[in-house]
């Protein structure tokens, strides 16, 4: 198997989590992943529903990530909170692809000032396919870190949008 672009050590463990859950089959299932077993990745974990809509509704926030996105928004629909027209196609896309693929997805991005041009934020996620019937992607069980070059922007996530580049994406 490729060795895989995650470094970061709390991905890395979520993909391995993953990986051992799924024991052989095409993708875990929910039921599969016992938030006794990870209780270190709780904070940064999101578990996003996917409806027959086409639509993705967050079930689950992890705190990390609340505090990051200076909201918690579960129960919202992600197309309704995620901010600004061009980093809302780029992380719904990321859901389409991962759902797609019914493979795990890394993406990294930085965030960057528009004031100073210089990054402000950087974000590692992994999307990890769920599937009740081993073919249909139902749910994703994500995990994402943030890393704050900028302290003054925590809380900022969902409430202004700021220009992004994706720096890494693979398909796992």
């Amino acid at each position: 198997m490729p060795t895989a672009p995650v470094t970061e050590p709390r991905l890395q463990e979520a993909l391995e989590y993953w990986r051992r859950k799924a024991a052989g089959k095409a993708m875990a299932r929910r039921a599969d992943i016992d938030p006794v077993d990870i209780p270190k990745l709780l904070p940064d974990v999101m578990l996003v529903d996917v409806l027959p809509s086409g639509r993705y509704r967050y079930r689950l926030i992890g705190t990390e990530n609340a505090d990051a996105h200076g909201m918690n928004a579960t129960g919202r629909y992600l197309d309704e909170v995620l901010p600004g027209p061009e980093y809302k196609a780029h992380v719904l896309g990321l859901y389409d692809e991962c759902i797609r693929s019914r493979r795990p997805l890394y993406s990294e991005c930085l965030f960057i000032s528009p004031q100073h041009r210089v990054p402000e934020r950087h974000t590692k996620v992994l999307f990890l396919p769920l599937s009740e019937d081993g073919e249909t992607v139902n749910q994703v069980f994500v995990v994402q870190v943030f890393f704050y070059i900028d302290h003054a922007t925590r809380r900022q996530h969902f409430i202004e949008a700021r220009p992004y580049k994706e720096i890494a994406h693979a398909l796992l």
